[in-house]
């Protein structure tokens, strides 16, 4: 009997180190993105360091897709949910709220974000509306980290 439950706990081991080397696995870092990694269009850029985009979403052309930088090179991320509060305001006031949730594969990223400034509606030379965020990544599924940044939303 001995031997016989040396050899299932020995096999038990086998069968756990893949999964539990695979339960390790770091979450990648998000890499900052570069000017020729932004499209051309509508969207909003979110990061931790002012001016140093993360994350890049764009709404234009009903695509509603957002594009990282991993270690691996550029990841598209899709929009799940965009909500705001308390209503969408255009153009936006301090002080409302909009959250987005993208995902793909691996990823799942949520932004939680507040107007601080924006643009009047007779503004001509303002473009763009500032937002504080919270950003909140998760690998998948199990490893989760979150840092304070910001937003800023234009064309």
């Amino acid at each position: 009997m001995p031997s016989l439950l040396r050899q299932i706990c020995c096999l038990l081991v086998l069968i756990a180190l893949p999964l539990a080397a695979h339960a390790a696995d770091p979450m990648p870092a998000l890499q900052p993105l570069q000017a020729s990694d932004l499209p051309e269009q509508c969207g909003c850029s979110f990061g931790e360091k002012k001016g140093v985009p993360l994350i890049f979403w764009s709404w234009e052309n009903d695509k509603q897709n957002a594009v990282i930088r991993e270690p691996g090179g550029l990841r598209k991320l899709t929009l799940r949910s965009e909500k705001y509060f308390p209503a969408q305001h255009e153009p936006p006031r301090p002080g409302d709220r909009m959250t987005l949730q993208l995902a793909q594969g691996n990823w799942s990223i949520q932004t939680v974000s507040e107007v601080t400034a924006s643009c009047s509606a007779k503004a001509k030379s303002c473009k763009g509306t500032d937002y504080r965020s919270h950003l909140i990544l998760q690998w998948a599924g199990r490893q989760r980290t979150e840092m304070r940044g910001w937003g800023r939303c234009g064309c």
